[in-house]
């Protein structure tokens, strides 16, 4: 299984019989293709295609994947509920399970807008995160972050176990001390063979905090540091499937 980085929380991911591409918002340089970040439809090599947009907000979703039709032999739409459009797509909600075609999708709530996604199909598990995270604010009241935390941790308990093979997860710098919260939330409670740090607005000064935050450590082994938009990355399975 091959992964592209396509900027703050946009991946392309070939398990080798179809892409799969999460919340895809940056569309520039135009004409580039996956080695700068771009999604360049002839570059799939007509192998089917699944887009999935976690929820409205612009640095996760871009109308511009609807121009995709048509320039790939199969594809289809995975979208949040709360994005509001009048193409043809699958509209999922939280806490539900869907298959189509191949491709079984589960979403988890979360803790800001729209869903997760847990994605099986071609003997791998794949998780993204979209905005679920642990957000913990500097300033913000304790119950607040309380209350966050406790969001996150239930939504966290329903992977509880769970083998995936590869993981795209929130680090975001604006959260000052506390942005690998998340990230240590997802590795206590899931078997995650390679996780994925994103929505880091850019800035990969976070990859050097990861390497150096020690209550990661038991499994800093496990995550990819980004150098760069367009990085390529592979991962295997990681253990016998827990389906």
């Amino acid at each position: 299984m091959t992964f592209y980085f396509l900027d703050h929380s946009g991946f392309a991911v070939d398990t080798g019989r179809r892409w799969l591409i999460f919340d895809y918002f940056t569309d520039k340089p135009k004409g580039k293709g996956l080695s700068e970040g771009v999604i360049n439809p002839l570059e799939l090599g007509g192998k089917p295609v699944v887009v999935f947009s976690s929820h409205s907000h612009h640095d996760h979703f871009n109308p511009i994947i609807f121009s995709w039709r048509g320039k790939v032999s199969e594809i289809q739409y995975v979208l949040s509920d709360d994005i509001s459009t009048s193409e043809e797509a699958l509209f999922v909600s939280p806490g539900q399970r869907y298959e189509r075609n191949g491709v079984t999708i589960e979403t988890l709530n979360s803790t800001d807008e729209g869903v997760a996604f847990l994605v099986r199909t071609d003997g791998f598990t794949i998780y993204h995160a979209g905005d679920l995270n642990h957000w913990h604010w500097e300033g913000e009241p304790h119950w607040y972050n309380l209350q966050m935390a406790e969001r996150y941790h239930t939504e966290m308990e329903k992977l509880r176990g769970k083998v995936i093979d590869l993981a795209f997860v929130p680090v975001d710098p604006r959260l000052g001390e506390a942005f690998w919260f998340g990230l240590a939330g997802l590795m206590e409670t899931a078997e995650v063979g390679c996780a994925v740090p994103m929505h880091f607005w850019g800035d990969f000064s976070v990859m050097d905090r990861l390497k150096e935050c020690g209550p990661l450590s038991p499994c800093l082994d496990r995550v990819v540091y980004l150098t760069k938009r367009g990085q390529q990355g592979t991962c295997g399975k990681w253990k016998a499937s827990d389906d």
